[in-house]
């Protein structure tokens, strides 16, 4: 029997979201910063970008044991994914209030796991880790631990990779987060405007005002597709009040806080009410 290759390429924008980006070519326009912050332009499928290698890869921790698992990416992603791919369909066609209970916590859970599994929040928990700190400062204080981990074969960084992965699987279960993100008015805006579309970054949910990650939440924004941009927030009100804002404001917010690629269906170029060149221009001095 064959050995089950195990999969390194780990999308944190899952592909049936990026397929709705999809022009009549089938290829998405993908706007990236490169290393030395320039800007540049390639069309590709929805499989060759939005991704990076093995960052839900789980490595073994100590020799003998199993080889490294996909069982992340494969097993806990794809389940949400899957689902929340059945459930999006269905916005697209009918909207919010077509969704029953249980399809609205799918898209509950798969918004909090578009949270917390982007590469920039990942990164965040790494250093709120400070696992190599902590090693260095036991192995100071006690010198047979350094021993002892040499001898064991102990391998720290896998330790301190699975237990990020094991930390942010367990954010995104979290029953009080999933239940408070269900529990927000959910909306639909649609734009009709000729030439005014959404567009996707690396972070694909816009929280609060983009200029705040933490809870409590207070707004959630997610484009579904190039028409369609879902609106989440604790008071209704808001909806009626600051609908049209958060609307407006919404691209340049994915842009700007985008590090390596903006996503789009089309050219980007200055629309009737967003201006894309100068945003881009933008992007491409940080």
């Amino acid at each position: 029997m064959s050995k089950q290759q195990v999969s390194s390429k780990h999308h944190f924008i899952p592909r049936f979201l990026l397929k709705e980006w999809q022009d009549e070519s089938g290829q998405l326009w993908i706007y990236q910063r490169n290393g030395g912050g320039n800007i540049s332009f390639r069309k590709g499928a929805p499989k060759s970008v939005a991704y990076v290698e093995n960052i839900y890869t789980v490595y073994p921790e100590l020799p003998g044991t199993r080889e490294r698992s996909d069982e992340v990416e494969k097993g806990f992603m794809a389940n949400i994914d899957d689902q929340a791919a059945i459930v999006h369909r269905k916005l697209l066609e009918c909207g919010v209030g077509a969704l029953t209970a249980q399809e609205k916590g799918i898209w509950s859970l798969f918004i909090a796991s578009m949270i917390e599994r982007s590469p920039r929040k990942l990164e965040r928990y790494k250093r709120l880790a400070q696992v190599d700190d902590y090693v260095e400062e036991l192995f100071q204080s006690n010198p047979k631990m350094a021993a002892v981990v040499e001898k064991a074969r102990i391998d720290v960084q896998a330790v301190r990779g699975n237990t990020i992965l094991k930390f942010m699987m367990e954010r995104i279960l979290d029953p009080d987060v999933v239940q408070k993100i269900g529990e927000m008015s959910w909306a639909i805006t649609q734009v009709d405007m000729s030439g005014e579309h959404f567009v996707l970054g690396d972070n694909v949910v816009i929280i609060n005002n983009g200029a705040v990650e933490d809870e409590p939440l207070y707004y959630i924004r997610l484009a579904i597709s190039p028409s369609k941009l879902l609106i989440l927030t604790y008071d209704a009100d808001v909806l009626d009040s600051d609908f049209g804002v958060l609307t407006v404001l919404y691209n340049i917010e994915v842009i700007s806080k985008s590090e390596k690629y903006v996503i789009s269906s089309r050219e980007l170029k200055d629309e009737t009410c967003t201006k894309f060149n100068r945003i881009v221009e933008e992007m491409h001095r940080v």
